[in-house]
């Protein structure tokens, strides 16, 4: 491969962090302790990424699905993080802690669904859901 590839890989990478104007926090469940006081297990969750990122609809067409007498389409979100991020696992959580173009996004809950798979690409895509009572 020539130099080309990895120059418009860059340049690639370098415009699709641009259009990470978001903040997240992700976690997932850590070991489990069991708690004394309250009689119960408890799982501590373990940070696994802080910084920008994206979150968007993966199509602008979604899938039709016949729900009864309603027709519903469901869209599919995607998390876009830096490449070179830490790879992240199904049920890892995600929370929006800033998102200066959609301020009422800050506090929402995603969670991953699908692990990224791919190469040569600009961005880490993830697919990811809704996990709040937002949805």
């Amino acid at each position: 491969m020539g130099n080309s590839v990895f120059e418009a890989l860059s340049l690639g990478r370098r415009a699709a962090e641009s259009r990470m104007t978001d903040l997240v926090s992700v976690s997932r469940a850590g070991e489990r302790t069991w708690d004394e006081d309250n009689g119960d297990w408890v799982t501590t969750p373990v940070s696994v990424y802080a910084g920008k990122a994206r979150i968007r609809h993966a199509t602008t067409a979604g899938d039709a699905v016949d729900a009864g007498s309603q027709l519903l389409v469901i869209g599919q979100l995607e998390l876009h993080v830096p490449v070179g991020t830490t790879d992240f696992e199904p049920g890892d959580e995600i929370t929006v802690t800033a998102c200066p173009t959609r301020p009422a996004q800050v506090g929402r809950v995603f969670s991953v669904v699908a692990p990224f798979d791919g190469s040569q690409t600009v961005a880490l895509k993830y697919r990811v859901e809704v996990a709040d009572s937002r949805g």
